[in-house]
């Protein structure tokens, strides 16, 4: 099933895909804006602890923005495939 964008729990899932893009591109404000939105809308079902990603030393190493991209990537197809089997 495709990503409905007039769907909040798939725009939610965007959202996550956006984060991961821009974090994989070092824009870590934007990243963990696009992150947190998606977070407020799915709450729980995001297994990331949203702390770990906003401390203030979290992107002080420039191999963390990498990590928290595919972390946050794989958050992503997790939730896309379980939407998909709904």
């Amino acid at each position: 099933m495709a990503l409905n964008k007039f769907d909040k729990t798939s725009d939610a899932i965007a959202d996550l895909y956006r984060a991961a893009l821009y974090l994989g591109r070092k824009s870590e404000e934007t990243g963990i804006s696009f992150f947190l939105k998606a977070k407020e809308k799915l709450g729980n079902k995001i297994l990331i602890d949203s702390q770990a990603i906003t401390k203030s030393n979290t992107f002080k190493n420039p191999l963390n923005f990498s990590y928290w991209a595919e972390k946050i990537l794989d958050e992503y197809k997790r939730l896309k495939m379980s939407l998909s089997s709904n």
